[in-house]
């Protein structure tokens, strides 16, 4: 069998890369459209579908949600530009493990929703209580964050849902219900995931 000149496989992996184009990926509109990256592809149509990761500080400039991170999916491609759908968010594992710290009860709830305009989405509640609490206790703050998550996506559109989510709103009104049955450290939406768009 012919061996390959590693210099020529080279030099054709070099070329493959120059017959590429640069897109520049961009945010959805709600969140300011701003530039989120740069994907390579040789046609349009292969940039489609890609997912970007990205967090809310590189979004907002917020220095301090370097811990959200975002991901959206290209879903168009004009001439250069590439734009997206938001597909998700989640806490960053080193963000969530700095808050369960021994002797604390770190409560989990995840519940399915529709919002007012018809997105389904996974919604992953997180609280976090000062001490060990009873089960009863435990069972308590699951129903307050259901209830709230709930009643949320009844109220919201999917944007302002999504929004809610990620800039910690929707988690501190999670906190102060929850803190009426025992005292908290954190109440998070520590992730989303679209399960399904309206149909058009």
């Amino acid at each position: 069998m012919a061996r390959i000149n590693p210099r020529k496989r080279a030099a054709a992996a070099k070329d493959k890369w120059k017959l590429k184009d640069w897109y520049i990926v961009y945010a959805p509109e709600f969140f300011g459209n701003v530039e989120i990256g740069l994907t390579p592809a040789d046609e349009p149509e292969k940039v489609k579908g890609r997912i970007i990761e990205t967090t809310l500080r590189d979004v907002t400039g917020d220095f301090t949600k370097g811990h959200v991170r975002l991901y959206f999916r290209i879903h168009d491609v004009k001439g250069q530009n590439a734009y997206t759908k938001f597909k998700g968010h989640k806490l960053a594992r080193s963000y969530i493990r700095s808050l369960v710290r021994r002797r604390t009860t770190r409560i989990d709830g995840i519940f399915n929703v529709t919002t007012k305009d018809g997105y389904k989405l996974r919604v992953m509640g997180m609280v976090i209580a000062i001490r060990r609490i009873q089960s009863s206790q435990e069972r308590a703050v699951r129903e307050v964050m259901e209830n709230l998550i709930r009643k949320k996506a009844e109220e919201l559109t999917f944007t302002e849902f999504v929004l809610e989510a990620v800039n910690g709103k929707m988690g501190a009104e999670l906190a102060r219900e929850a803190k009426k049955i025992y005292p908290l450290k954190r109440a998070e939406i520590r992730k989303i995931k679209v399960l399904a768009e309206p149909e058009a």
